[in-house]
């Protein structure tokens, strides 16, 4: 049995250092299973808080014979694992409200290990998050498939240093020179637009996020549309 390797999963396994994993919400298990024929690690926990995707990814670890090497373990979130246990934990494919809401729950584990994280939206809610309770985003990557564009934020314990501006925890200055920045440029500035625009035209605008959306453009703008500044001090 074979799996197609898209661009967003291939892009998680460039960033993992091994020689330990988790895999969070695992589902198919598709991401341990390369993590352990690359050789990118020699021990994977993938987990998922469902039976139904927990059976699923058992049926494709025994059938890729990695059974030997991926443990895998029913509970939510970081629970299923100890202070220390993997190098690197990987949540990807959830909010990035819920991934905030993960790493509290077990907050003792989080800052043991170096955190993959890739939130399929509220980015600027995770990074806000992450800075503010004693993590530091040491990069961050895109990945593009087809219309959808991909944030990857790795990160681990330490003191983060807050962005100049707000509008930056939305789209940060550091990806300007990414090959997909364009990409991800481009999506937030028609999430910001479709906001902007609801507003202005709403019976009753609410002036005061109407204001933060457009101070949040301009934030961004100032950066990209600047080919000398990279938007920090």
């Amino acid at each position: 049995m074979n799996f197609t390797l898209t661009p967003r999963i291939l892009n998680i396994l460039s960033h993992i250092n091994g020689p330990t994993a988790a895999d969070i919400g695992t589902d198919h298990a598709y991401v341990p299973i390369e993590l352990i024929k690359r050789g990118i690690c020699t021990k994977v926990i993938a987990s998922d808080v469902r039976q139904g995707p927990v059976d699923i990814a058992k049926d494709n670890i025994r059938k890729h014979e990695t059974s030997d090497k991926i443990e895998v373990r029913t509970g939510s979130g970081l629970s299923v694992l100890a202070p220390g246990e993997v190098d690197d934990i990987i949540i990807a494919g959830m909010g990035g409200e819920l991934i905030c809401d993960i790493i509290k729950s077990d907050y003792e584990t989080a800052v043991k290990s170096r955190l993959i994280l890739q939130p399929m939206n509220s980015q600027y809610e995770l990074r806000h998050y992450l800075i503010e309770n004693g993590f530091k985003i040491v990069s961050e990557d895109i990945s593009v498939e087809g219309f959808k564009v991909y944030n990857l934020i790795i990160a681990e314990s330490g003191k983060g240093a807050p962005f100049e501006c707000d509008g930056y925890y939305h789209l940060p200055p550091y990806l300007k020179e990414h090959e997909n920045y364009k990409a991800l440029y481009d999506k937030k500035m028609r999430e910001f637009n479709k906001v902007i625009d609801g507003i202005k035209h709403s019976a009753k605008p609410d002036l005061n996020k109407l204001a933060l959306y457009i101070d949040w453009r301009e934030d961004i703008n100032n950066f990209t549309k600047n080919p000398t500044s990279d938007g920090m001090t």
